[in-house]
């Protein structure tokens, strides 16, 4: 069974720096830390450090504006819309940079001993087959995912076994669950 996050019904929360706002997506628990997994949109007002999650890994990806990332251990990027996400460590010291205006990203963090991940842009939308991923589609605009209208900005969850059939531009995340 589908389960639908509408954009209207998530609430706001400032970051601790002041530099921006998350909005939580979706989530689903973990063993040893608070969460399994979290998907969450960023807004990115000005340049500061990254909060640190230690033992989780980060996949970023940019749905309005450029970000420059600085992650210790790793080259500087540029991340941008329609680009692809970054996957990065949440415990390595992180800086972002707005690039010419505010930013809004879309974050999928996960425990790597529980979850297998990923994140991807979809500019035309997605099929994909039924398989042991568990698929969160956020429509970057309305669009029908499975039959379920979505608006923009909504998401959807499907659960692992269940095929992924949309038309539009969106970002999907596969979750696979680890033994």
């Amino acid at each position: 069974m589908i389960q639908v996050f509408r954009a209207a019904a998530r609430p706001e929360t400032p970051w601790k720096n002041g530099g921006g706002v998350t909005r939580p997506v979706a989530s689903a628990p973990g063993k040893a830390r608070e969460f399994g997994w979290r998907l969450s949109l960023a807004d990115v007002a000005s340049a500061g450090p990254f909060s640190v999650f230690p033992g989780i890994s980060r996949l970023m990806g940019i749905l309005e504006g450029r970000l420059h990332l600085e992650v210790q251990g790793m080259v500087p990027v540029e991340l941008a819309p329609g680009g692809p996400a970054f996957a990065f460590p949440g415990d390595a010291p992180t800086h972002g940079a707005p690039l010419g205006g505010p930013v809004r990203d879309i974050n999928l963090m996960f425990d790597p001993e529980c979850f297998a991940a990923t994140l991807d842009y979809a500019a035309a939308g997605v099929t994909r087959p039924a398989s042991a991923a568990a698929h969160l589609v956020l429509a970057l605009e309305p669009l029908k995912l499975n039959g379920v209208q979505l608006g923009a900005m909504d998401a959807a969850l499907l659960p692992a076994g269940d095929a992924v059939s949309a038309q539009g531009a969106l970002w999907i995340a596969a979750l696979v669950t680890k033994n």
